[in-house]
């Protein structure tokens, strides 16, 4: 008898973690974007979708991390004098690193955590950063 009470007993706790763990897990309906300035300007960015709107700032030589609704964006990037628009996937997590101005771009990075610089970074058709000069 008491190894049946124990066996259920501990059942009852493997449901009830395996419970707690799905929900923190689960999906929230906002998503990180953190931003690296390694530039000696402020960089600036305006998000829009829909009617969701963001103006997002970093200073010289600073790293911010912004919570926002996980949409695809219209961006419009203000970085080493210059500016693009394009596009921004923001489902899931997003690390973009701004790059010294007056320096060619040393890579893409990776998709998820982009290296960004204007003039002549490179980019591919996966990244989630994506613009047109203006």
């Amino acid at each position: 008898m008491n190894k049946k009470i124990l066996t259920i007993g501990l059942i009852a706790v493997l449901v009830v973690l395996s419970i707690a763990t799905i929900a923190v897990m689960a999906k929230t309906d906002l998503a990180r974007l953190e931003i690296i300035n390694k530039t000696d300007q402020p960089v600036a960015i305006s998000l829009t979708s829909g009617d969701t709107f963001y103006y997002l700032t970093v200073a010289a030589d600073t790293t911010k991390v912004f919570t926002v609704e996980r949409l695809v964006y219209d961006q419009t990037t203000w970085s080493c004098e210059n500016t693009a628009s394009g596009t921004l996937d923001l489902q899931t997590y997003m690390k973009l690193t701004f790059t010294q101005c007056n320096r060619e771009a040393p890579n893409k990075g990776e998709k998820g955590m982009e290296k960004v610089h204007i003039d002549d970074a490179p980019y591919g058709v996966d990244m989630r950063f994506v613009w047109e000069a203006d």
